[in-house]
């Protein structure tokens, strides 16, 4: 019988795909935290392609070493992502020195628990925990300065619930990784097939907010 994961990684790398053509078709059009949403789309295709050729030359255990760096610039790419969606100095401040804090973190997780050859986890469900909380926190900004009746036909929207939806799902992930589920003999791998799909998914409401985005300030222009 044939390993369904296969469609499961095709969908992945075909949205991820799609995610960095939209954000590279309307860079100049899109306002300043979907340019970084494309910064980051890109950050997370190069890191993909890094760790899959590590792991395809090398083995599975050497490809961790691309995740131990990616994890920090991922969460500082998300902390300019959140600070234009807040505007404000508290938040400002608070994205900034968390961003420092995983920083330092993911280095001394790397020196006295895990270190390069093996999965960054710990760091992992911390960034998801912090992504959960940002994304809470941005829904009540929403509600109090979004007041649209056309809220579905906002890029912030799409881009917040699918950052709730997934990070949420992707602590479990982590700590499964963390308990080293996978070393089982038979390990749940209908774990591995919904985190693909919604990895996909990400990247599919990533460039659909972008484009959301980016269609609103074009029409917005016309009428100017």
């Amino acid at each position: 019988m044939e390993d369904p994961s296969h469609y499961y990684f095709i969908f992945y790398c075909v949205s991820l795909g799609i995610a960095v053509a939209v954000g590279i078709i309307f860079f100049t059009k899109e306002e300043s935290a979907y340019r970084w949403l494309t910064i980051l789309v890109i950050t997370t295709l190069v890191s993909e392609s890094n760790a899959a050729y590590l792991g395809d030359t090398t083995g599975d255990r050497n490809n961790n070493i691309t995740y131990h760096f990616f994890t920090p610039v991922e969460y500082f790419i998300y902390a300019n992502i959140f600070t234009r969606f807040f505007n404000s100095k508290w938040w400002t401040k608070f994205l900034r020195w968390s961003a420092l804090a995983l920083i330092i973190l993911e280095i001394v997780n790397t020196i006295y628990l895990q270190p390069l050859d093996i999965f960054n986890s710990n760091i992992q469900i911390l960034e998801n925990i912090l992504l959960v909380f940002l994304s809470l926190m941005l829904f009540v900004h929403i509600r109090a300065s979004y007041m649209s009746a056309h809220l579905l036909w906002e890029g912030v929207f799409w881009f917040n619930s699918i950052v709730l939806i997934y990070y949420t799902f992707n602590i479990l992930i982590a700590g499964f990784q963390s308990l080293k589920v996978y070393e089982m003999k038979d390990p749940p791998t209908i774990i591995n097939y919904m985190n693909l799909f919604l990895s996909g998914l990400l990247y599919l409401v990533y460039a659909f907010a972008i484009y959301l985005n980016a269609v609103k300030r074009k029409t917005i222009a016309l009428h100017e």
